[in-house]
């Protein structure tokens, strides 16, 4: 018997391991995906910012343009456009003799970006490959843009480069001629809709990465203090399941001395059922686990891994891995009387099983058929009903699969009359003999030996609902299977 616990002892030891290999594998995932997720940001925002100096430039140009161009005292920092000679006026002189010239919008446009920079260091200027003024002649990386402007007829284009060891956004947005524009640039060929340029943004990214790896420090901080938070609590788990199994062996070394055998045997079979139950309810979880797993490899080896699968992936091992350790604490926590209710509708409830079970019973060409009729909520302990309806639907699985029944079926039912919320579940794995049907909800009675069962499955479930959801539960033969009936009242 000290054999036994031994094992049992080294399977929990194994189990807790596996399970921090997985905690750590998903929050090393988590947080690579954080951090992607972050530098995208980064990416973004910088872009934003370029796009928003660039729509200020235009608002701006705009302007000057609704108004014909502005006339402005000629200086040296402000000289007559020699490209502008075209324009019969111009040069002006007041009525009191001022002398003004004509500034037009790329005039004006170029001596805001030159003399102006924006927000960050941002600098922008208009260039072309047809140029008015020689001077706004396009750099290496500008005359790509053009080039895409005019041969892919899109309207905007962006780089995040380096230069000096120093990161840059690089943002082209062209610009389209307007009526407006054909004031100076008609002699040039260009007709309303032509694209005949673009304004080139520049943008260090000094300010973005800064804040990015503030992010990243903050993000790194945040998963330690979860990991280490999630590590303890498995250990805590793993001492208290570790502490109840050594406390049964010592139950039943001083049972057998005080020559109270039975009794330790059935103390010792009960705690050993939770055990098995918990190692029962962890193995789908971690064959699911164990199968994203692969498919993360297959992915990866095919080279076919995206966002959103690894995104998936993660989700789903993320709630195998929540299942399992609330597994645990719903075990612990059962004869506890300091659990909290929750107002549930039942229909949740049997969905939260299904979404650990269901896979087990595709897995074995067993259908799932639904019909809920549930609106009404109720106040339960709703892990402990999902465990009444893991063990039923566990034991029709059962039962299909020894007797092979073709075409498997699962038949859940909820539906409520003036008091109550009914739930049924029926299965075609052609019903429990006469004979043992009374005895299913006593306490070690097994039909599956002392190897596959200790009995305590069906007799607990009962015990749960009579006990701690005031409610009942029923079974029946019907025409070609069993039939559960758990009733729960309203109130």
């Amino acid at each position: 018997m000290q054999e036994l616990f031994y094992i049992k002892l080294q399977e929990l030891n194994q189990y807790y391991i596996k399970i921090i290999i997985l905690v750590s594998a998903i929050i090393l995932m988590l947080l690579s995906w954080s951090i992607y997720n972050e530098y995208e940001h980064k990416k973004i925002s910088a872009l934003e910012h370029a796009k928003n100096t660039f729509e200020k430039d235009m608002m701006f140009r705009e302007w000057v343009a609704s108004h014909g161009g502005v006339y402005v005292p000629p200086t040296d920092r402000t000289p007559p456009n020699p490209y502008l000679s075209h324009i019969p006026n111009r040069d002006l002189i007041t009525t009191t003799g001022k002398k003004l010239t004509l500034m037009n919008p790329a005039y004006t446009l170029k001596q805001l970006m030159t003399e102006y920079k924006g927000m960050y260091g941002a600098k922008g200027r208009i260039t072309s490959l047809n140029l008015l003024n020689p001077k706004n002649k396009a750099n290496e990386w500008e005359v790509k843009a053009l080039q895409i402007f005019e041969k892919k007829k899109q309207l905007e284009f962006h780089e995040f480069l380096k230069k000096d060891n120093k990161e840059y956004i690089y943002y082209m947005h062209a610009l389209v001629t307007e009526e407006s524009c054909l004031k100076c640039h008609l002699h040039q060929g260009y007709k309303v809709g032509d694209i005949r340029g673009g304004v080139s943004i520049v943008i260090p990214m000094e300010k973005y990465n800064r804040d990015f790896y503030n992010t990243i420090k903050d993000i790194f901080l945040i998963y330690i203090v979860v990991y280490l938070i999630v590590v303890f609590g498995i250990r805590y788990t793993h001492k208290i399941l570790k502490l109840s199994i050594l406390e049964q062996e010592k139950l039943y070394v001083e049972n057998q001395k005080k020559e109270e055998i039975m009794l330790a045997q059935s103390r010792n079979a009960a705690m050993g059922e939770m055990i098995s139950m918990i190692a029962h309810q962890w193995r789908q979880p971690i064959s699911v686990i164990a199968m994203w797993a692969n498919n993360i490899t297959a992915d990866v080896d095919m080279e076919t891994l995206n966002k959103e699968d690894c995104k998936k992936y993660a989700d789903n091992i993320v709630a195998q891995t929540k299942h399992l350790s609330q597994t645990i604490d719903d075990f612990r926590n059962f004869f506890r009387p300091d659990k909290s209710k929750e107002t549930i509708l039942i229909k949740d409830v049997m969905e939260d099983c299904l979404s650990v079970i269901e896979k087990s019973l595709q897995n074995n060409n067993i259908l799932i058929e639904r019909n809920y009729e549930n609106f009404i909520e109720v106040n339960i302990y709703s892990r402990e009903l999902m465990q009444v309806f893991i063990n039923i639907i566990k034991n029709a699985k059962e039962a299909l699969i020894d007797n092979k029944i073709k075409n498997a079926k699962i038949t859940i039912k909820i539906y409520e009359d003036d008091y109550s919320v009914i739930s049924e579940i029926r299965d075609n794995a052609l019903g429990i003999k006469p004979e043992v049907i009374g005895k299913i909800f006593d306490p070690y009675f097994t039909t599956k030996g002392v190897k596959s069962g200790t009995g305590l499955g069906l007799y607990m479930s009962k015990t749960i609902v009579e006990k701690h959801l005031n409610g009942t539960i029923e079974v029946k033969n019907i025409d070609d299977g069993v039939s559960f009936v758990i009733t729960i009242p309203k109130k």
